[in-house]
């Protein structure tokens, strides 16, 4: 998604540079015209006849030959600003077509925007109303264990996530953070065996801690606050710390170490 905004960018900039870059052709093009349409009113009142009898009136051989060379002069300049104008119209024409071929570009581009980042507000939206009945889930625990005198429900699915998390890595928030974000990534990906943060971290052959069930001693809301904080800015506000969606602990095994553990 930022990978794609930066492009949009670049292009927008470029855009810009052309724009202007047009906008100067167009000036000196302007220019070029009326300096030509002035030499050849010029040219049109001298005339021929005009250039003939300057060169047979001079006093001597040296000036003649001095207004040939000063006509030879003149006829070059003509020349290149004849050249100048064609040269300058054949910019304005190219600029313009680069103009037109980036914005069509462009617009392909925020169009895949949009339609990804629709895709990505979808899945926002699931998860945030997920989280959201993991958070009545637990009130609702909690306000039953202060009526009853009984501990919080372990089964709740927000404490549940927060246990694993915890038991994967709770050294830090950014730790936390970087293992519920490899989750979503799994999540948004659907190939690894579920379409929700429970059921990706109850996959079989995936998360160690779940599977040999170190997580347990997390139940019940024994996680660090940051835990739980960083589980709720992943799932309900889509902070992410990294792309991944593997990682072991060490800082052998990927691209990218935070916690104790390393993510590719």
């Amino acid at each position: 998604m930022n990978k794609l905004n930066s492009q949009i960018n670049q292009i927008n900039q470029q855009i810009a540079d052309n724009t202007q870059k047009l906008e100067q052709t167009k000036a000196d093009l302007a220019t070029a015209k009326k300096n030509m349409g002035q030499r050849a009113r010029v040219m049109y009142m001298f005339g021929n006849d005009g250039i003939m009898s300057a060169l047979f009136t001079s006093n001597s051989l040296t000036e003649t030959l001095s207004r040939i060379e000063s006509v030879r002069t003149i006829n070059s300049a003509d020349q290149k600003t004849v050249e100048d104008v064609e040269n300058l119209q054949t910019q304005v024409e190219q600029t313009q077509q680069n103009l037109q071929n980036q914005q069509k570009e462009l617009k392909q581009q925020k169009e895949q925007v949009q339609a990804q980042q629709a895709t990505y507000n979808k899945k926002l939206e699931e998860e945030q109303k997920q989280l959201q009945q993991y958070a009545a889930q637990t009130s609702s625990s909690t306000a039953a264990s202060t009526t009853n005198g009984s501990t919080a429900d372990p089964g709740d699915q927000l404490d549940f996530i927060c246990a694993v998390v915890a038991a994967e890595c709770n050294a830090s928030y950014d730790g936390a953070l970087a293992v519920i974000s490899c989750v979503m990534n799994r999540v948004d990906s659907g190939k690894w065996g579920g379409h929700d943060a429970v059921s990706v971290l109850k996959a079989p052959g995936q998360f160690a801690a779940y599977l040999d069930g170190p997580y347990k001693r997390y139940l019940g809301g024994k996680y660090p606050g940051y835990v739980k904080q960083a589980v709720i800015d992943c799932m309900q506000n889509g902070k992410r710390n990294h792309p991944y969606q593997s990682f072991r602990s060490g800082s052998s095994y990927g691209v990218w170490n935070c916690g104790g553990n390393s993510y590719r």
